[in-house]
């Protein structure tokens, strides 16, 4: 059984704060709005929804994550989208993960003096792939601990570059960019919601609650210390950048260490913290993915292969294997075809961004209403739930929109697409097997539930 600190790092890993340090603030600035309010807002909103999973956490140990809530407390379809929504979520901000792990790798490589050839590149993909599925393989344990030392190393390298840049920053600049005035809204909204990349994946440690010990004590209060403290150091390297991003897309935080002849070598440091960070993003992400394969098909959603586990490590091998493809595979293919790194990183970002948005929205809406089916009726949660839900829905609109329009349209239309293909598998799934459609949700904790109601 997993402890506390091993919990922690499943979530710390899938928020990638030193990774999302260095990359969503250049990619809010792409937006056009003010980038220290717009990382503000989406901290705020993730505060909320925090808040939310830790009330769903405390009462209910379930390895579905928050698609369990929504099955019990709206019904079946609503959960099986909400999968879907995670599924989009986790695998994205995972194949953006290892996007980038690639790019900081190559720029380290480049700071260093080394010519990295495409052969050797492609080498190292397949390596970095089957490497990261056989720590996952060997249980969550392992993959949990190499996550742990991992990110608390580029945390560390995040936090001492930024508090340099602080340091030796202009102080009128910092003030003039916190205070930037907002252009309209529809930017804000855009804004908001790609920084919301930057927190997500707090509440993936619910995916591990079957194998925690007193997950109703330890997967709360690891969803919402990961979320301080990944927020925190985000926030921390975002007011870091903040007087040197425009609303273009820059290097800025590099060109500022490069610029001055005592930070020339941190540039090296932020390089290397970024790459370890969304590597462990990656093993995480993919860890989440899996688990949420892995209960669909013990509810008999699924097929039954993705609920296979090995026998000594316990991981579900069989989906672990399948999202590592899908992580590791898609970007590599994108690359390999040609495509423009920038827009690749920003098309994966919106269709991540899109799922989120819309599995935070679902939790929030159904959040009152599992706690009334548990006899746990709460006046708070019918006010924030609802209201959550409908500014979650309403950033995703209108980033979807202006997404839409944007060279990063890939995103939104492929996010698009396979809610709709999920759903229109659903609708097939309810239709040719009703009696296990109507099991989702119940994995794992069908007594509890029982008990409960």
């Amino acid at each position: 059984m997993l402890g506390a600190a091993d919990v922690a790092a499943q979530s710390v890993s899938a928020m990638a704060p030193c990774g999302a340090a260095t990359a969503i603030p250049v990619l809010v600035a792409g937006q056009g709005g003010p980038v220290v309010l717009s990382m503000a807002i989406a901290f705020s909103l993730a505060l909320v929804v925090c808040w939310l999973v830790r009330g769903f956490a405390r009462r209910v140990p379930a390895a579905g994550s928050l698609y369990t809530c929504a099955a019990v407390g709206v019904g079946p379809m609503s959960g099986f989208v909400t999968a879907g929504a995670l599924l989009l979520g986790y695998l994205g901000i995972g194949m953006f993960a290892v996007t980038e792990t690639s790019t900081f790798w190559l720029r380290l490589a480049s700071a260093v003096g080394m010519t990295a050839h495409g052969w050797l590149v492609a080498a190292a993909a397949l390596g970095f792939a089957v490497l990261s599925g056989v720590v996952l393989v060997r249980g969550i344990r392992l993959s949990a601990r190499v996550s742990l030392v991992t990110e608390t190393v580029a945390v560390l390298l995040v936090v001492a570059v930024s508090v340099w840049l602080l340091w030796h920053g202009d102080a009128r600049l910092l003030h003039d960019a916190v205070l930037a005035p907002i252009p309209d809204l529809g930017r804000l909204a855009s804004g908001v919601a790609v920084a919301i990349a930057a927190f997500v994946g707090f509440e993936s440690a619910t995916v591990l609650s079957v194998e925690t010990r007193a997950p109703l004590r330890t997967v709360p209060a690891a969803v919402r210390g990961s979320l301080l403290v990944g927020g925190s150091v985000v926030l921390l390297a975002t007011l870091a950048q903040a007087e040197t991003l425009s609303g273009s897309l820059t290097d800025s935080w590099f060109q500022a260490l490069a610029a001055d002849s005592g930070g020339q070598m941190l540039v090296r440091a932020v390089y290397l913290a970024a790459a370890l960070s969304f590597f462990a993003c990656a093993l995480a992400s993919t860890t989440a993915a899996a688990r949420v394969l892995l209960s669909l098909a013990r509810e008999g959603v699924l097929p039954t292969a993705l609920g296979h586990t090995d026998l000594r490590s316990k991981a579900p091998t069989v989906g672990i294997w399948v999202c590592t493809a899908t992580v590791f595979g898609v970007p590599f293919a994108v690359s390999a075809c040609g495509a423009d790194p920038a827009a690749v990183c920003g098309s994966l970002v919106a269709g991540a961004v899109c799922g989120f948005l819309l599995a935070y929205a679902a939790l929030a809406g159904a959040m009152p209403a599992m706690l009334r089916r548990l006899g746990e009726p709460s006046r708070v949660a019918w006010v924030v739930g609802p209201a959550c839900a409908l500014a979650l829905i309403a950033v995703l609109a209108g980033f979807w929109g202006l997404t839409l329009a944007s060279p990063f349209w890939i995103g939104a239309a492929v996010s698009m697409a396979w809610m709709l293909l999920w759903a229109g598998l659903g609708w097939w799934v309810r239709r040719s097997r009703p009696d296990a459609f109507a099991s989702m949700g119940a994995h794992v904790w069908r007594g509890y539930l029982r008990a409960g109601s």
